[in-house]
């Protein structure tokens, strides 16, 4: 995931030196950066976010998003999603 915000977040400062609960738009995500990131994220792990999870609030911070990954991983009913590598 940082590395995610690390490619495609063009943010100012280094992805690895941003703790879990900072504000990414404080540290300098744009909406449209983290429109990147999602993409980056979605072709990382061969799945799709659902629209539900497409809000501002989403990329707020890497545990938001880590939150959302985990919710995208697990599918909406609490099992694994067909994703390529996930364990069932």
């Amino acid at each position: 995931m940082r590395s995610s915000l690390q490619r495609a977040g063009r943010l100012p400062v280094d992805a690895w030196t941003i703790t879990d609960s900072d504000d990414l738009f404080d540290a300098g995500l744009t909406s449209h950066a983290s429109v990147a990131v999602l993409v980056d994220l979605e072709d990382s792990i061969g799945a799709e976010f659902p629209d539900v999870l497409l809000r501002k609030s989403t990329f707020a911070s890497i545990a938001t998003i880590r939150a959302a990954l985990a919710r995208v991983l697990e599918g909406t009913d609490g099992t694994a999603a067909s994703v390529p590598g996930s364990r069932r």
